[in-house]
């Protein structure tokens, strides 16, 4: 007789359990919303409708895998916005605005997973302080999302966001980030990587502007979005520029740690560098397979490693690394720190 297959692990039950509950869910109120009681009594059964398909799926969600451990507290946010699109295809056109009201509900959501985030990197800091650890705050947020059972794609993305949301909007009294008995060298000088982007920022800001002046007049929708998507944007480039300012190469006594502001990290154990060339270095084009180039600019240190290395970049990127481009504004303090063992 054939073996029974073996039992699928209590998370894959757990949102498998789920699922059910949110199809028959699905089902039975689509159902009624397209049959005739539903248009003979709208008033009634139209917010019944809503509230069980967003707040009892979420709710659902919450009880079946949240509270078992399956999933994080975060990941209602996702669940909840996506029970209210769901809803807005499932109701009859001309019943879904309380549906549309519904989903701002999800602020109070996101409020709550912004907090939660803030809390979990100020506990982690505390616990890397106590074992000696030093980590910059996008590497601790990171850790914090990495840590919950959260997808490791969907937690690049939320770390890649709030990181630019903190640098843009919370970093402004901070210092660059130098671990206790490191070196630290800028590239943004050098290299006019922040005038660079301080010069697109003016340009966003202008453009976001006019956009809005001219696009408003007769389509008030139309710049309403327009003029979030500009903000964002403001936000996006803001974040970047002062990423740039506040994340410096550094050097360690084991470690070089290569940053681009807050798009590409490479850690390099200084036992893995086969070379580092200064100076007028022979560097290939950017875009090169295996080389990183980590600012803009003709680099003045190229680093060969002994094997490759993978660099993180934005929302989850890699890349293999065999050698990096560096533009180090002070070269000299450079070439004396990296010779020294």
């Amino acid at each position: 007789m054939n073996a029974l297959p073996a039992s699928r692990d209590p998370r894959t039950r757990a949102f498998a359990a789920f699922a059910i509950v949110a199809l028959i869910c699905f089902g039975v109120d689509g159902a009624i919303a397209r049959s005739g009681v539903f248009l003979e009594k709208p008033d009634i059964l139209a917010p019944a409708v809503t509230i069980d398909l967003t707040l009892g799926v979420t709710f659902a969600y919450w009880l079946l895998v949240v509270r078992r451990g399956r999933a994080s507290m975060r990941s209602l946010l996702a669940v909840f916005l996506a029970s209210v699109a769901a809803t807005a295809v499932t109701l009859p056109p001309g019943h879904r605005e309380l549906a549309r009201d519904v989903r701002y509900l999800g602020i109070p959501f996101e409020l709550a997973v912004i907090g939660l985030v803030v809390v979990g990197v100020r506990r982690t800091r505390r616990r890397l302080a106590e074992s000696g650890v030093e980590l910059d705050v996008p590497e601790r947020i990171r850790l914090v999302l990495g840590g919950s059972s959260m997808q490791s794609r969907v937690a690049d993305v939320m770390a890649m966001e709030a990181s630019i949301f903190y640098y843009a909007l919370a970093s402004w009294r901070r210092k660059p980030f130098v671990p206790s008995g490191a070196l630290s060298f800028s590239y943004h000088r050098r290299s006019g990587y922040l005038g660079l982007l301080y010069a697109v920022l003016g340009i966003a800001l202008v453009e976001t502007v006019a956009v809005d002046l001219v696009v408003r007049v007769r389509h008030p929708v139309a710049a309403n979005v327009l003029l979030a998507l500009g903000l964002f944007g403001i936000v996006w480039v803001l974040g970047m520029a002062r990423g740039v300012r506040l994340r410096p190469v550094v050097v360690t006594r084991d470690d070089l740690l290569v940053r681009s502001g807050i798009l590409w990290r490479l850690d390099v154990p200084r036992a893995r560098i086969a070379r580092v060339h200064t100076g007028r270095v022979s560097a290939p084009p950017k875009g090169t397979p295996g080389y990183l180039r980590a600012a803009p600019g003709t680099p003045n240190v190229l680093v060969e490693l002994a094997s490759p290395l993978t660099a993180h970049g934005p929302y989850g990127v890699e890349k293999r690394v065999e050698r990096v481009g560096l533009v180090i504004d002070d070269l000299a303090a450079f070439q004396r720190a990296i010779a020294t063992t």
